[in-house]
């Protein structure tokens, strides 16, 4: 686990985590329009991005670099963000308890339990090549709209410059990792955000797999957009980020 950025004091916390073939750069869009009041910490997770070479690329390996990294950092009254893959991560530190724990954002998560997955997509990840081609492929088939050419590059590259070995390891293992006992029901806020384009985590998956491990969970779905929301609607989902945050509340008071 790499600490990407760290960037402000005030509180809460933000800890950010991206979607499996991605880095923390998915959030550039969206860390650019954060209230400059909060703490934003960006992650990569093991063989992505900054942590290309960084091992242990099971459930409870990544947990543990997420732990790792807040605790290094003595954050409190911490938001965890997770996006997809990292979702999970999210709920199983938060089974925990950590003390330094507020709330969670879930965008697109997956469940705690066995990941839903097609064969097609399965066949596809396995037999992914690093070619130009193949990542353009993944992310034009996770969106449900057209996206900033930038971020639509960065995307491309990261899917292509991720480590094979932590690539690999998600379609052959990972996905069938159950954790959905451990994580259990947690008692915390909770908001889980997804597109109702959504190809891989939609609507139907949240509400059946992971809304039931949420008492305090709420579910919003985004008309008209797909998977990758951080660089589909950065605009919108930092606002949404920021009103969680409670940056409205705080300027109210003062």
């Amino acid at each position: 686990m790499m600490i990407a950025m760290d960037r402000g004091q005030g509180a809460p916390a933000l800890v950010l985590m991206h979607f499996f073939g991605s880095s923390h750069r998915e959030w550039d869009g969206v860390v650019s329009r954060l209230d400059d009041s909060l703490r934003v910490v960006t992650l990569d997770m093991p063989g992505f991005g900054t942590a290309h070479d960084v091992e242990g690329y099971d459930v409870a390996a990544m947990t543990r670099h997420v732990q790792d990294a807040i605790e290094r950092l003595a954050l409190d009254n911490v938001i965890l963000v997770g996006h997809s893959f990292s979702g999970r991560i999210a709920m199983t530190l938060a089974a925990q308890q950590p003390a330094w724990l507020q709330s969670l954002v879930l965008v697109a998560p997956a469940p705690p339990g066995p990941q839903p997955v097609s064969e097609e997509e399965l066949e596809f990840q396995l037999g992914f090549d690093f070619s130009v081609e193949s990542a353009r492929e993944f992310i034009d088939g996770a969106i449900g709209v057209d996206i900033a050419p930038d971020l639509y590059e960065q995307a491309v590259e990261d899917a292509m410059t991720a480590h094979p070995a932590a690539w690999r390891a998600w379609p052959a293992a990972t996905y069938a990792e159950d954790w959905a006992e451990v994580v259990g029901i947690l008692n915390m806020p909770a908001w889980v955000l997804v597109g109702d384009r959504d190809p891989s985590l939609p609507p139907s998956v949240q509400r059946e797999a992971v809304m039931p491990h949420l008492a305090r969970g709420s579910l919003e779905v985004y008309e008209g957009m797909g998977h990758l929301l951080p660089m589909e609607m950065p605009e919108q989902l930092a606002a949404r980020l920021n009103a969680i945050a409670g940056v409205d509340e705080v300027r109210r008071g003062a």
